[in-house]
């Protein structure tokens, strides 16, 4: 009896690919994500005050544009109908959960990023829309606090995107359900 044949046939989604704008927000996000994690590097390995500076002025209107992004990819996920998949309750209510707190770690790490920069005394301006207004007055003893917040939120982020990957593969290569197919930009 070979390996195979004690496998399950493998499970098909119901319906095709995910909507393209889905699709293309998906990995727009993630994209950014990874530009974001890179920038936050490289600030904290930046030896002059000028790029660390220089740095900021990315990270934080890319932040911004994330949690928009976020917001947009979320009402569309809700407007539109996504692909279902035959599979047990707990993969589905494990996967809902996952994805909510992911939506909600990419809406708050943007916030406290801005309360963050409020509480240290700095404006954040976006292009094209200039300086927002503040959250908050100065307050360093604050700002720590937020600044471990947007750590530990980050870093907490990043976790669930490795958990994310590792749960698509499984669904691509164990389960070979077709689910990853579903959400791959070059998907038909």
């Amino acid at each position: 009896m070979s390996f195979n044949a004690d496998r399950p046939a493998p499970i098909r989604l119901r319906q095709g690919p995910h909507p393209a704008a889905l699709r293309a927000l998906h990995w727009g996000v993630a994209l950014a994500v990874l530009a974001e994690f890179t920038l936050a590097l490289a600030r904290m390995a930046a030896e002059s005050d000028s790029w660390r500076h220089g740095l900021m002025a990315w990270h934080q209107p890319l932040g911004l544009l994330i949690g928009a992004a976020t917001l947009l990819r979320l009402g569309t996920r809700l407007r539109l109908r996504l692909a279902r998949w035959q599979g047990s309750r707990w993969i589905a209510w494990t996967s809902a959960g996952l994805h909510g707190l992911s939506y909600l770690l990419l809406l708050a790490l943007p916030l406290v990023g801005l309360a963050l920069a409020n509480a240290r005394g700095h404006a954040v301006s976006l292009p094209l829309l200039g300086t927002l207004p503040r959250l908050m007055a100065r307050d360093l003893d604050l700002a720590d606090t937020l600044e471990d917040a947007h750590a530990t939120l980050a870093w907490l982020l990043l976790g669930l995107i490795a958990l994310h990957a590792a749960a698509a593969a499984w669904h691509q290569w164990v389960r070979r359900d077709g689910l990853l197919d579903a959400m791959w930009p070059a998907s038909r």
